[in-house]
């Protein structure tokens, strides 16, 4: 049985929630930034990411692409993918990467920057 101390590391694992999929790939309206989260990002926090126990049924996966470290938040009871989002960026090392555009990184930074879950890391 999967638990926050032993999460399931296969994405297939998981299905969104509604909250999730609006997030997904950008498709929300709101005067949020976009957090240019994609497939890839989902699927490599899952299978390789950090996993931190963030509550008895809750999971934080974190992994870092191009500078830009997000966080998969995953509600292993109900094998759900509730939300994900940047937690952090190194601005220098996500320029250098060649994964971002100038425009991606100033959504991204701005995003952090108003996220009251994020730690601000600039």
């Amino acid at each position: 049985m999967a638990t926050a101390d032993n999460p399931p590391r296969e994405p297939s694992a998981y299905r969104p929630t509604f909250h999730f999929t609006q997030r997904f790939h950008d498709r929300y309206e709101d005067d949020r930034p976009p957090r240019h989260l994609d497939d890839e990002i989902v699927a490599t926090c899952i299978t390789d990411g950090a996993v931190t126990k963030a509550d008895p049924g809750t999971v934080w996966f974190r992994a870092t692409f191009g500078g830009v470290t997000y966080r998969l938040v995953v509600d292993v009871n109900v094998g759900e993918v509730v939300t994900g989002y940047p937690i952090s960026i190194n601005t220098e090392a996500a320029r250098d990467s060649g994964r971002w555009t100038s425009e991606q990184i100033e959504d991204i930074r701005e995003f952090i920057a108003t996220d009251p879950r994020s730690d601000g890391s600039r």
